[in-house]
C-alpha cells in the first residue's frame, strides 16, 4: 500500500500529566495528530493486527482507499484514539477492540463492525448511517451513573440505525438498552436535582414501572425474560394451590386435590384461561384467589403468547 508522507504533530510532552480517568472527553497526554488519511492507512498496516494507541485523526473524512467497496481493518485495538468529528465511511472493522476513544460528533456511514468491543468510548451526538453493527458490543461504553445522556443518545442512534436497516435481531437489543438507559438517565436527573427527600423518594418511585417491567418482560422485547417470568408464576401458583388447597376448597370429583400434580393441573388450567371446570374453588377465600391468578395468568401468558407470535411473524 502506497503513502504519502505526512508531518505527525506531537500533542504534550512525557512530562505531561495524564488525563484523569473520567475525563471523558479529551485524550490522554502525550499523543501524536495525524494531519492526512494517508498517514492512517500507513499505521494501520504497519501494525499487523497489533495496537494503535495515543493518536488523534484530524482530517474530517475517513474513507476506503477503494469506495465503496469497504477496506478491512482487522484484529487491531485502537486505544487513546480519536475519531472525533470524522466522516467515516466503506470501512469494515473485523475482530477490531476501541479503548478510551473518541467518536464525539463523527458520522459513521455504510461501515461494517464484525465482532468489536467497545470499552469506555465516547459517542456524544455520533450518527449511525447504513451500518451494519451490534448493539452488543456496547455494553461496556458507557458509565451509567456518569454518562447516562451520552448512552442514551447512543443507543437511540443504534435503534435508529438498526431500524432502517430492518436488523431485527438489533433492533431489539437497542430498543431494550434504550429503553434501560432512558431509565439511568432519568435516576440522574433525580439524583441532580434539587428536590426535597420525600419528593425526590417520589420520583425514585415512578421509575419503578420500567425497572419492573425491564425485569419481568424484557421491556416487552426479550423473550427470555417473560418465558422465565410464566414458568416462575405458573411454579409459584401450583406451590400455593397446593399448601392452601383445603382453605381453597379444591375438589376433583368430591375428593379434595391432596398431590402436586393436581395442583399442577389446576393451576395451568386457570392461568391459561381454559377453565374445563373438573377442579373449583368452593370456599369465598379460594374464589377470589384463584379470580386473581386467572387474571395474573392471562396478563402473564398473553404476554408471552404475543411476542412469540412477533418473533415468528417478525
Amino acid at each position: 500500500m502506497s503513502s504519502v508522507p505526512c508531518l505527525r504533530i506531537r500533542i504534550g510532552g512525557a512530562d505531561r500529566m495524564k488525563r484523569e480517568a473520567d475525563d471523558f472527553f479529551y485524550l490522554r497526554k502525550p499523543y501524536d495528530e495525524i494531519l492526512c488519511p494517508s498517514e492512517f492507512w500507513k499505521i494501520v498496516e504497519d501494525s499487523e493486527g497489533g495496537k494503535i494507541e495515543d493518536l488523534q485523526y484530524t482530517p474530517d473524512r475517513l474513507i476506503s482507499l477503494e469506495p465503496p467497496k469497504k477496506w478491512r481493518i482487522k484484529e487491531v485495538t485502537f486505544s487513546n484514539f480519536s475519531f472525533a468529528k470524522t466522516h467515516i465511511s466503506y470501512i469494515e472493522f473485523t475482530d477490531c477492540n476501541f479503548e478510551n476513544c473518541l467518536f464525539m460528533g463523527s458520522t459513521i456511514v455504510d461501515c461494517r463492525f464484525s465482532n468489536c468491543i467497545f470499552v469506555s468510548c465516547n459517542f456524544f451526538r455520533s450518527e449511525f448511517i447504513s451500518c451494519y453493527i451490534d448493539p452488543n458490543s456496547f455494553i461496556r461504553c458507557n458509565d451509567r451513573k456518569k454518562h447516562a445522556n451520552i448512552g442514551l443518545g447512543l443507543y437511540q442512534e443504534l435503534l435508529h440505525n438498526s431500524r432502517q436497516q430492518a436488523q431485527p435481531d438489533f433492533t431489539r437489543e437497542a430498543q431494550f438498552q434504550f429503553a434501560r438507559w432512558k431509565r439511568y438517565f432519568r435516576w440522574s436527573e433525580i439524583k441532580d436535582s434539587e428536590e426535597g427527600g420525600f419528593k425526590k423518594l417520589l420520583q425514585y418511585i415512578s421509575v419503578f414501572p420500567s425497572w419492573a417491567f425491564e425485569k419481568i418482560a424484557g421491556s416487552g422485547v426479550r423473550l427470555g425474560n417473560i418465558a422465565i417470568t410464566s414458568i416462575a408464576t405458573l411454579a409459584i401458583l401450583t406451590l400455593i394451590n397446593y399448601y392452601w388447597s383445603s382453605s381453597f376448597g379444591l375438589n376433583l370429583g368430591g375428593e379434595p386435590v391432596e398431590n402436586i400434580v393436581e395442583s399442577f393441573y389446576f393451576s395451568t388450567i386457570v392461568v391459561t384461561s381454559l377453565g374445563f371446570g373438573d377442579i373449583t374453588p368452593s370456599t369465598e377465600v379460594g374464589r377470589i384467589i384463584v379470580a386473581l391468578e386467572a387474571i395474573v395468568g392471562f396478563v402473564t401468558f398473553a404476554t408471552l403468547i404475543s411476542m412469540i407470535f412477533r418473533r415468528i411473524t417478525g
